[in-house]
């Protein structure tokens, strides 16, 4: 009898968010030897795409949708709510089968979720493997100007249940050596019992022929992801107007709750070389072709720990990458060390603008050495064949 697994995934296809794809990739993947089982509740992300359908055409997998509360706002109260009542859904239906599940990926919404879920699987002495992309409760604060006192009194609720999560995994996967070092220390998890593996993309995408750059003597930058309070995309906005670099432009791609706001500061600077247009997963890779250079900028704090989904799809798109971010952050790291991009430090204007303007005066042949070396260290590192047999096989050893 094949052994059965569940996954609780707080996003799923059609949503098109990178942990709804990861999920989706794992439940395929072990859907080839194990019966497996997926909760989620009706897809709401990105906020503000409208969903026709919530079927998933893989029929090798159940897929079960949860009736739950849900909130894609950037709201505190909303979203606290959200990760509760799915995490308490998701134990009604584990009480009510527990008897037929022989391991649990749990990837419900953080800290109440996650919470909820490990007590249950604690309770029925269920195996479970936990995947951290942002660390909490320390990203709430991010950005934000809270009183230390009130800082304090919040992690001091918070903290008990993220270490409560982790402490009783099977396993914790993260997505870097330095999130997993930090874990580590101030959850009080030994290191062995994380697993680092990396986000991965679906690499057939980028892996097909699309047309060269035309040599039109234009640069053109790109942004493509989610434009929320965590992208800084009014940042990257307002530094690629005060470079002002001749026959240049900047298109982003995506939707979110701060793209309005974007759209309103581009039209009241006077910018007739910054395009905004949606894009659907599938057309990701082809819209990156079309650039030069791919821009991320990360506020103080927010990517020192991880390594953003949105690196990995830029480097395997094999291109040039302007990257504001932490010094001490993965992200540096990588770049650095393969000579993929340039770096400054993060939520510096002057800086950004600085970067934009180098890039401007760049030739195009090292452009391309740039581009070139991101693509070589993605295909020796970020691919979904290197990343999801890792996770694979973590979930095959605890199951066997």
């Amino acid at each position: 009898m094949k052994k059965r697994i569940l996954i609780i995934s707080a996003v799923f296809p059609p949503e098109q968010v990178t942990s709804a794809f990861l999920n989706y990739d794992l439940a395929h993947e072990l859907a080839k030897e194990y019966e497996v089982t997926v909760l989620r509740p009706y897809p709401t992300r990105p906020i503000g795409v409208k969903f026709e359908s919530t079927e998933v055409e893989d029929k090798s997998f159940r897929t079960i949708l949860v009736d739950s509360y849900t909130h894609p706002q950037s709201e505190l109260t909303g979203r606290f709510k959200e990760s509760n009542d799915f995490g308490k859904k998701s134990v009604e239906y584990i009480e009510k089968h527990h008897g037929e599940i022989d391991f649990v990926y749990n990837d419900g919404w953080q800290l109440f979720g996650l919470y909820r879920v490990a007590k249950a699987c604690k309770k029925y002495g269920i195996p479970y493997m936990v995947p951290i992309q942002d660390i909490y409760p320390e990203c709430l604060f991010t950005n934000k100007n809270y009183p230390g006192l009130l800082k304090r009194m919040i992690g001091s609720v918070l903290l008990p249940i993220d270490k409560y999560y982790q402490k009783h995994a099977a396993c914790v996967r993260t997505i870097s050596v330095e999130m997993r070092n930090y874990l580590a220390e101030t959850r009080g998890v030994a290191k062995e019992n994380y697993l680092v593996v990396n986000n991965w993309q679906n690499d057939a995408d980028f892996l097909k022929e699309y047309p060269k750059r035309t040599d039109d003597g234009k640069i053109i930058y790109a942004y493509v992801g989610s434009i929320n309070e965590h992208a800084n995309v009014d940042l990257m906005i307002k530094a690629f107007n005060e470079a002002a670099i001749p026959n240049s432009e900047f298109r982003i791609y995506g939707g979110g709750n701060k793209k309005e706001e974007c759209v309103n500061l581009a039209k009241g600077l006077g910018m007739t070389n910054v395009v905004f247009e949606q894009v659907s997963r599938d057309k990701v890779a082809y819209v990156q072709s079309l650039a030069d250079v791919l821009v991320m900028a990360l506020p103080t704090g927010n990517g020192n720990l991880c390594l953003p989904s949105k690196l990995t799809s830029y480097m395997l798109s094999g291109k040039a990458i302007l990257a504001s971010v932490d010094e001490d952050s993965a992200t540096t790291r990588i770049l650095k060390e393969n000579v993929c991009g340039i770096i400054v430090p993060p939520d510096d204007l002057d800086s950004l603008t600085k970067a934009f303007r180098d890039y401007g005066e760049m030739d195009g042949e090292a452009l391309c050495a740039m581009g070139k070396n991101s693509k070589a260290y993605a295909m020796n590192n970020l691919t979904r064949e290197i990343n999801l047999q890792k996770v694979v096989s973590r979930i095959k050893t605890i199951l066997s």
